[in-house]
């Protein structure tokens, strides 16, 4: 699977991503994110995989408002950009939408 990033949410479990530079980040609700080039988007959303008991149906989207951590899980909020699990900026057109929903 190689390396990826994490983000962990409020109940410290660990959602991953290779959307960022895969060197095991750790990224926490309100913490900072890395701007992600060639995008640069300060507000958008990220496909995550994890959880508690890394179920595939509770994948999900990480929230990263202004640069921070917004929320993680969240539900797909189709008004933001939203980038793959391996950083791929998704046309809004291709909708997504969690597994729970």
């Amino acid at each position: 699977m190689g390396m990826f990033d994490s983000f962990y949410d409020n109940a410290g479990n660990e959602w991953q991503t290779k959307a960022y530079v895969c060197d095991l980040e750790r990224f926490v609700v309100s913490g900072p994110v890395p701007l992600v080039h060639p995008y640069d988007l300060p507000t958008y959303q990220v496909e995550v995989l994890g959880g508690p008991n890394r179920n595939p149906s509770q994948d999900g989207f990480a929230t990263i408002r202004d640069g921070y951590v917004e929320s993680v899980p969240a539900e797909r909020d189709n008004t933001l950009p939203l980038l793959d699990y391996s950083g791929h900026l998704i046309d809004n057109d291709e909708e997504k939408s969690t597994p729970w929903t």
